[in-house]
């Protein structure tokens, strides 16, 4: 009896202590789908990537009609400064084709951002944006929100 109590006792904390070393890895979701909203990261879906510290996001907008023609193009890097379970920190480099019937314009854009959110993110980055760099170059403080599905 004192042999099956014995190994009972250790097949708990066996398995007690697995269960616990699964707690604490963190799952980790790479991939993104959402929305975006940037003067500077582009408007539209977006897809996103993120890879330990370093991440990209695509963002387009395609809209066609008689009269209108627009397309937004965003493509732009990241790079994590700070992650915590809810929370993460990083810079990003925003780069923004957008063409209509009437004009068409590279915006680019630096600053800090944030993320908050473990599966359902909203992502917010702020900064300057420089404005139709090829043509007229223009210089002003931005703000760009994203709401993203993580898996």
């Amino acid at each position: 009896m004192k042999k099956v109590l014995l190994i009972t006792c250790f097949v708990l904390i066996y398995f007690a202590l697995s269960a616990q070393e699964n707690k604490d890895k963190e799952e980790v979701y790479k991939n993104r789908v959402g929305i975006n909203a940037g003067f500077t990261t582009g408007y539209g879906f977006s897809y996103g990537y993120w890879h330990k510290k370093l991440g990209i996001q695509i963002s387009f907008l395609p809209i066609s009609t008689k009269e209108k023609k627009f397309f937004s193009l965003g493509v732009s890097p990241f790079y994590t400064l700070n992650k915590k379970k809810y929370f993460k920190s990083y810079l990003f480099f925003g780069n923004h084709l957008v063409t209509n019937t009437k004009i068409t314009e590279y915006n680019v854009g630096i600053g800090p951002g944030f993320e908050v959110g473990k599966r359902l993110v909203l992502s917010l980055r702020g900064g300057m944006g420089f404005f139709d760099v090829i043509k007229s170059f223009n210089m002003t403080p931005i703000i760009e929100i994203g709401l993203f599905f993580k898996f």
